[in-house]
């Protein structure tokens, strides 16, 4: 699954998990302070920020060439952050807390651990669940009216885009999608719009003056049923064995498609 739906909102999982890990965490340590008479949330949630913002930071110097401008160094919607620069400012942020307030040593490991250890669990669930999602056996119409089947992908590593015309965050990654087929050869793209007539698709394709090796039309919605991705965009990314080895839910910037097509050349043999 690579959202949940929420009333008329699809929300990616993997930050949802976060989020519930660091609240489990936050009252675990408040239930271990109490007993010490020492509050401890605003030293927890000082290491849960600061290791983010590290996080973050690295993220952009690595992929300083995606980034037009400052402000898109500050929009987090991507969800680009670099997962060992924030662990390794989490735990000397985390020492410097327990150094700083001996008294509250107890609680502050607490917390830390049990946030770490309970989101390890739930992402080790959702990534088992993954390696069982591979490209499917469908066969969609490609706009020149011709058939393909999703599984002729395989053999090459590939990126999967979920979008329709009317979505506006669709709309403004277009762009960099097709400047990322451009940059990437050996990869394949597959933009598959989603329950719209290939006229729609052409002329919102002409009006943005794009182009794709490859444009599908799911027009009974049978991919995203098929990954349990609700809500648009989704990108999916499979590597050469036609596994699922990665999905963001949302709008991609070039520097979070860049970090997953590192991802995804690294994780193929």
């Amino acid at each position: 699954m690579i959202a949940i739906n929420w009333g008329p909102l699809a929300l990616p999982v993997p930050p949802l998990l976060l989020l519930f890990s660091v609240v489990v965490g936050l009252v675990v340590a408040s239930l271990v302070a109490k007993r010490q008479q020492s509050p401890v949330t605003d030293q927890l949630l000082t290491v849960l920020l600061v290791s983010l913002l590290f996080g973050r930071i690295v993220f952009v110097l690595r992929f300083m060439q995606s980034y037009d401008s400052f402000w898109q160094m500050l929009d987090i919607r991507d969800r680009g952050f670099d997962f060992s620069a924030t662990i390794l400012a989490a735990m000397i942020m985390l020492m410097l807390q327990i150094k700083r307030y001996p008294k509250q040593r107890k609680a502050l490991l607490s917390g830390a651990l049990s946030t770490v250890a309970l989101f390890a669990v739930l992402i080790t669930v959702v990534t088992a669940g993954r390696q069982q999602a591979q490209l499917p056996d469908i066969v969609l119409s490609q706009l020149d009216g011709s058939s393909v089947n999703l599984q002729q992908s395989k053999g090459q590593l590939t990126i999967v885009n979920l979008w329709a015309t009317w979505c506006p965050p669709c709309r403004r990654e277009m762009p960099v999608l097709a400047k990322a087929e451009q940059n990437n050869p050996d990869i394949n793209f597959l933009l598959i719009n989603q329950r719209e007539p290939a006229d729609t698709v052409k002329q919102f394709l002409a009006q943005m003056s794009l182009q794709f090796s490859q444009v599908l039309l799911d027009t009974t919605g049978q991919v995203p049923q098929q990954f349990g991705a609700f809500g648009l965009p989704v990108t999916l990314y499979f590597d050469a064995q036609g596994q699922l080895v990665d999905s963001h839910m949302g709008e991609v910037s070039d520097a979070s498609l860049a970090a997953a097509i590192s991802k995804l050349r690294s994780s193929s043999p």
